[in-house]
């Protein structure tokens, strides 16, 4: 019996035209996944942001009808002017609210391919099936594409539908259309951010699938490139910002202690004194009223101690500014395909100014802020954990097209690795 029977076979029903053959491949490969308790385990686990989302938009939605439940929940820990006006920053929160969400289904992504993936097309050469596939009127783009769409399939029920149905929720909840005019964009960025995910990670999974017969070998390789390369990218980001922090530390301790010699008593190792004398080491704590009447020496070197504290603070600063001035043009983070996707979504969701508008309302606008409304390059305040993280947030980050080519290159060596590979595997051509 041949393999494809051109003699006549009776059909009932509508042809599909050649353009959607790509469909029964699709089909197949999500019917065989969704078998796999893993999968839909990991679907269910991924809609959990989703319910978190919806949460956030819908209490968000009552603060604005100024429900009084929602607003003595809030009011502890909003400022006032957000209280007060909360429609002044929807856009805003919104648009954090989406960058949370899309940062945690960026990871629940990412281990979704890595379960749905690696069968694909590995299986296909195991079994010698890749011929059966190509001597039926099917190109190798369909068979391309029917790949590509399961993994598409999968992609959407993380990204897409989750953050369309909270968008529609939080409509619902708000009680306003003038909502639709201030977060519109956020529901076409969600669709465009699921589209590059299906992408890149699409193509790079299945030219990984291609290159081996085994399934365990084609996750391995997914893992190492994803999870070892946003730990290299870490590791290179982290040597940097240390290596810059300590040279400026020391360059400017260094120039500092040539105009204030320390006084008798106290040694420098690098940038630190050290002192062998007990009441100056207390002097520095807290309890400072608390000591004994010192000695003019050790008075002196109390004070030489306290300025030289305030000029270390200066120049721990100086260096975190010198790291968020750097940040811009850092291209360390770009190795890691994580961050290549995540500064996607930030770009697709204008997370920067909504950053920025939420940081000139929050406590501590002044000191956190208002430096940064200077430009790029502003320092970063040196306060509490609290400040640092938000001012972290509000930092701009390398330029987006700088992932966007990374990404670009990825997908079309991938495209070209699959098309050679599957080429070379067809003995029927």
């Amino acid at each position: 019996m041949p393999i494809f029977d051109q003699g006549y076979q009776h059909w009932q029903g509508q042809l599909s035209g050649h353009g959607w053959r790509w469909l029964a491949v699709a089909r197949h490969g999500v019917r065989a996944q969704l078998q796999n308790r893993f999968v839909r385990l990991l679907l269910f686990v991924a809609w959990m942001p989703a319910l978190a989302l919806v949460t956030a938009l819908t209490l968000w939605g009552l603060l604005e009808q100024q429900a009084e439940s929602v607003i003595s929940l809030l009011q502890r820990l909003l400022p006032p002017e957000m209280v007060a006006q909360p429609r002044d920053f929807r856009g805003a929160m919104w648009t954090v609210a989406y960058a949370y969400f899309f940062k945690a289904e960026l990871l629940c992504s990412l281990f979704l391919v890595l379960l749905v993936g690696p069968n694909l097309v590995s299986r296909d050469l195991r079994f010698n099936a890749l011929p059966l596939y190509l001597s039926r009127p099917l190109r190798r783009v369909d068979y391309f594409l029917g790949k590509l769409g399961v993994i598409g399939f999968f992609l959407a029920m993380t990204v897409v539908i989750p953050a369309v149905g909270a968008y529609l929720l939080g409509v619902a909840f708000s009680l306003d259309l003038g909502v639709i005019r201030d977060t519109h964009r956020l529901l076409w960025a969600g669709v465009l951010y699921g589209l590059v995910i299906t992408v890149a990670s699409g193509t790079l999974m299945l030219a990984l699938s291609s290159l081996s017969r085994r399934s365990i070998y084609v996750g391995i390789a997914w893992a190492g490139i994803i999870f070892l390369s946003h730990m290299l990218s870490s590791a290179l980001v982290g040597i940097q910002n240390d290596t810059e922090r300590r040279e400026i530390v020391r360059n400017d301790i260094e120039a500092w202690v040539k105009d204030h010699p320390p006084p008798t008593g106290i040694e420098m190792r690098g940038p630190y004194p050290i002192s062998r004398s007990t009441a100056t080491r207390r002097a520095i704590t807290p309890d400072t009223q608390k000591l004994p009447d010192l000695s003019p020496e050790e008075r002196a070197q109390e004070r030489w101690m306290r300025d030289w504290s305030v000029a270390m603070s200066d120049a721990g600063s100086r260096a975190e500014s010198a790291r968020a001035a750097r940040s811009y043009t850092d291209w360390r983070p770009t190795l890691s395909f994580a961050n290549n996707l995540d500064r996607m979504g930030d770009w697709l969701l204008e997370t920067d100014g909504a950053w920025e508008l939420l940081g000139r309302t929050l406590e501590r606008p002044r000191q956190i802020v208002g430096p940064l409304a200077k430009g790029r390059n502003a320092p970063v305040p040196s306060g509490p954990p609290n400040d640092r993280r938000l001012a972290e947030r509000m930092v701009w980050q390398f330029p987006w097209y700088w992932s966007a080519g990374a990404l670009t290159g990825l997908c079309l060596m991938s495209a070209f690795v699959l098309s050679r590979r599957v080429k070379s595997l067809d003995r029927l051509k």
